[in-house]
């Protein structure tokens, strides 16, 4: 079995209303209880439907549409607040910015450089480090969208 490591697009960081999760959050919900509310603000964006702050992923709304039209299960969507820097705004100043949705990944596995194990079996998971692992299913559904500056690595089974 091969799974695939994605490290997206990072366009931007956590902004001033992100709010953090608690060490009791994080012992209950793993790296996703790390933030419980995301703020997303943009300094730059080359276009990609999916991307990082770590350790976060949002997706656009047209793949968030697609996600929930499809047979997946092991994700969860959550409304983000998506904002962008000064700096963005001096850099683009006519570019828009599409709706953008928290993405948080169900499944559970761990990773050590090219390698994976305690997988949990889902097409779409998270490592303890907020690392994002998919399945080959998983990987062709996400490149039907806009997903060029997001690196992929295989991953084995130890």
């Amino acid at each position: 079995m091969i799974l695939y490591f994605l490290e997206p697009e990072v366009s931007g960081g956590h902004g001033e209303y992100t709010i953090y999760g608690t060490e009791e959050e994080m012992t209950i919900k793993g790296i996703s209880g790390k933030l419980k509310y995301l703020h997303y603000e943009f300094e730059g964006w080359l276009g990609d439907d999916l991307l990082e702050s770590t350790p976060t992923f949002i997706v656009s709304s047209k793949l968030g549409t697609e996600l929930e039209n499809s047979d997946f299960i092991d994700y969860k969507l959550e409304e983000c607040l998506i904002t962008t820097s000064d700096e963005f705004i001096d850099m683009y100043p006519n570019k828009e910015i599409p709706a953008f949705s928290r993405f948080i990944p169900l499944g559970k596995i761990e990773v050590e450089e090219e390698n994976f194990k305690n997988w949990s079996g889902h097409h779409f998971c998270l490592s303890p480090k907020g690392e994002l692992v998919v399945t080959q299913e998983a990987l062709d559904f996400l490149n039907r969208f806009s997903i060029d500056n997001c690196f992929i690595t295989p991953l084995t089974q130890e």
